[in-house]
């Protein structure tokens, strides 16, 4: 359950702007010590301009009806009772003259384009109006004023075309992120429907289609053959499972937690489907769970292009063993007839962006007789 935030929670990030308006205020409550009960009343009427001010920032639906109101009633005060309250650059009260600032910049970086510029058109209005009720503008001479005044507006709207352009950069830089990130889940996703799931697929196929050409003269060879097949489907459901627990769960689950033993086990299906496959392991006593991950991908990536490419192989060699620059190599290689490379596929891809993620060596191709698949993965990681 999400609780409500408090109005002091929900204003935490404004409480600088409220504590620099509070002493303003409270400074010209100590110049006016000893003064009459009007000029208190005209001081207490400025303080609603100051309380929207900052809760601008969370809500701006009163802020302006609010200042203008404020400010227009005072005025009508200050000329009713000739009443003087220090200004500077400004013909309203220097805390009146900060909360309009704020509240300028707040509205011309967070409104649309027509509502702010109408709520600042207001407060220009307004305040040209107390410029003429309270200091005579229209018959005085006040230009040092007038200059302020327009400096002070200026500055406060270029304030807030400032942090809208920052905000709306921003903005562009987070959708760009979170389209790169969407980008790179697909793209493991991928990977992984096509490492692991069409790995499993591939050998339902190959024994499927020995299964056919056998099953005319030896019905026997077949059947043998049906349990194979079982097996390859129950374990494509069981990891098409696991992906999608990994999607609703959003956690990363380790590709294999004995690497050893998962490896043993891809190549002996291997064998099952009729390869004679040679395996050499030299693994080091810890393996990070993703290098781990990502060679098991390997050779089972390798493993399947092997069923589905090679051509009349007689052996597969797999190995995977420590160098001296501390990482990982993981070889695959046949000997079968030499074929073309397929370039519609997205096996090689996927390994591919395995390895360059780690920060490894990669290559695959074709050599004197066969195919082979070398990587290099280093043991603590990208650099």
């Amino acid at each position: 359950m999400v609780l409500p935030l408090s109005a002091v929670d929900s204003h935490r990030g404004q409480w600088p702007i409220a504590a620099v308006l509070a002493l303003l205020m409270l400074g010209e409550l100590l110049l006016m010590s000893g003064g009459s009960s009007r000029q208190a009343l005209v001081w207490l009427m400025t303080v609603p301009v100051c309380i929207v001010a900052v809760t601008s920032f969370k809500s701006r639906v009163f802020a302006i009806p609010v200042a203008v109101v404020s400010i227009f009633l005072s005025s009508f005060v200050i000329r009713l009772f000739q009443v003087y309250l220090p200004t500077i650059l400004s013909p309203l009260t220097v805390a009146e003259t900060a909360a309009c600032l704020v509240i300028t910049a707040v509205v011309v970086r967070e409104e649309p384009r027509r509502a702010a510029t109408w709520s600042v058109g207001s407060l220009m209005a307004v305040s040209f109006f107390a410029a003429i009720v309270r200091d005579n503008w229209l018959s005085g001479s006040n230009y040092n004023e007038m200059l302020g005044s327009l400096v002070l507006g200026f500055a406060a709207v270029g304030t807030g075309l400032y942090f809208r352009a920052r905000d709306t950069e921003s903005g562009r830089l987070i959708a760009a992120a979170v389209v790169d990130a969407q980008k790179e889940e697909r793209i493991a996703l991928a990977r992984e429907l096509h490492d692991v799931v069409a790995h499993h697929v591939t050998g339902m196929l190959v024994q499927a289609q020995a299964a056919l050409e056998v099953s005319d003269e030896d019905p026997r060879a077949a059947h043998r053959l049906l349990p194979g097949i079982v097996r390859s489907g129950t374990e494509a459901l069981g990891a098409m499972r696991r992906l999608v627990g990994t999607l609703r769960q959003g956690e990363n689950e380790a590709a294999t937690t004995d690497l050893a033993a998962d490896v043993i086990s891809a190549v002996e299906r291997t064998r099952e489907l009729g390869f004679d496959t040679r395996l050499r392991i030299d693994l080091p006593d810890e393996v990070p769970p993703e290098l781990g991950r990502s060679v098991l991908r390997l050779v089972q990536e390798s493993l399947t292009n092997v069923h589905k490419h090679a051509v009349s192989p007689t052996m597969v060699d797999v190995e995977i063993s420590r160098t001296p620059a501390r990482a990982l190599r993981v070889v695959v290689a046949d000997d079968g007839q030499p074929h073309e490379l397929n370039q519609g596929g997205y096996g090689l891809v996927g390994m591919r962006e395995r390895v360059d993620l780690l920060g490894g060596l990669f290559s695959a191709g074709p050599r004197e007789t066969g195919w082979q698949v070398l990587a290099e993965l280093p043991l603590e990681g990208k650099k």
